[in-house]
């Protein structure tokens, strides 16, 4: 069927072996022929502009409730100082119109377009499907072995350009909880909604289309469309490594779950770092203490050998779905 073949001259060392596919093709853009590329580049920026626009809505609505029913935050300080009491004040709202967002205004369209444009069978063609507890778990650990890379880069990235810390602090303010249950609700909003709904988004609808005619080379450009999306110039390049990896993960393992346990991992981790149950003080503004050069070159090392063994074992799976398809 059109566009879901893979030719031999475009494979690659980290191409897995082609897999037969009963995949419903009968939406209303297959039918019509055209381009799944335009298709899918189509849904990454009408789904975002809207999911952007929501969210800014969704969160202008919030704070303005908020003042209504509690007034203005008393602040004192200069002028990072009123601005990181004024996070913290808003960061309800905020999360909120994250979560409505994510699931309203991303995953919602996402689903719709598959269904309506590619595909009946919608769980199949994202790639909603089981995947081994070993390339689950290899997709975990090798996203902690990259973490104290990324920090690394972005830290330097921030020296270099010599971002005020206190700046970068008070961004920080929508991530820290500072109770047990402002941290399982950050799990949700931060953790978990993501984690299904960018994922679903990014991999299961973006780079699945990208790939049916571009294979491998979707992986590095959906990573990348994935580090600009979320529009933080300090940490694009690690965003994008990151999209890169769970691109990587998608692309090997033809599942959805080993990602999306990856990216709830890292951001997991993210909001782990910022807790701090009981203090109600400026806790945002303790300086990041740099990973060890040590501690980076050696989780590096591990996250290669650990990415390596995931490589290994999807490409054992993917041999064995082939000959079982061939019988």
């Amino acid at each position: 069927m059109k566009g879901n073949s893979v030719d031999a001259h475009l494979q690659s060392p980290i191409e897995p072996p082609s897999v037969s596919s009963d995949l419903l093709l009968d939406g209303t853009w297959e039918r019509s022929g055209r381009s799944t590329n335009v298709a899918a580049l189509i849904g990454l920026l009408g789904i975002g502009a809207v999911f952007f626009n929501a969210e800014s809505i969704l969160a202008v609505v919030g704070i303005g409730v908020k003042l209504v029913l509690y007034g203005r935050p008393e602040a004192t300080g200069g002028f990072l100082d009123k601005l990181a009491t004024s996070m913290r004040f808003y960061a309800g709202p905020v999360r909120a119109a994250v979560l409505i967002a994510e699931f309203v205004f991303l995953l919602a369209p996402a689903l719709w377009l598959v269904k309506r444009w590619h595909s009946s069978t919608v769980r199949q063609y994202i790639r909603l499907k089981s995947a081994s507890t070993v390339e689950i778990v290899l997709a975990v650990l090798t996203t902690l072995a990259v973490i104290p890379a990324g920090e690394l880069i972005a830290g330097k990235l921030m020296h270099f350009m010599h971002v005020p810390e206190r700046l970068l602090k008070v961004n920080a303010e929508i991530f820290t909880a500072r109770s047990s249950g402002e941290f399982a609700w950050l799990i949700v909003v931060v953790c978990l909604t993501p984690a299904i709904c960018e994922e679903i988004f990014f991999r299961g609808y973006i780079q699945r289309t990208f790939e049916r005619t571009m294979q491998w080379r979707s992986v590095i450009l959906v990573g990348i469309l994935f580090g600009l999306f979320h529009f933080q110039p300090l940490g694009l390049v690690t965003l994008a490594i990151l999209g890169i990896l769970f691109g990587y993960f998608f692309y090997r393992s033809k599942s959805l779950f080993p990602s999306m346990a990856a990216h709830f991992t890292n951001n997991l981790i993210a909001i782990a770092v910022l807790f701090h149950p009981g203090r109600a003080d400026d806790v945002s503004a303790q300086p990041n203490v740099p990973f060890p050069f040590w501690i980076v070159g050696g989780s590096l090392l591990a996250g290669t050998g650990l990415l390596f063994l995931f490589h290994t074992v999807t490409s054992r799976r993917n041999t064995a779905t082939t000959q079982v398809t061939v019988t």
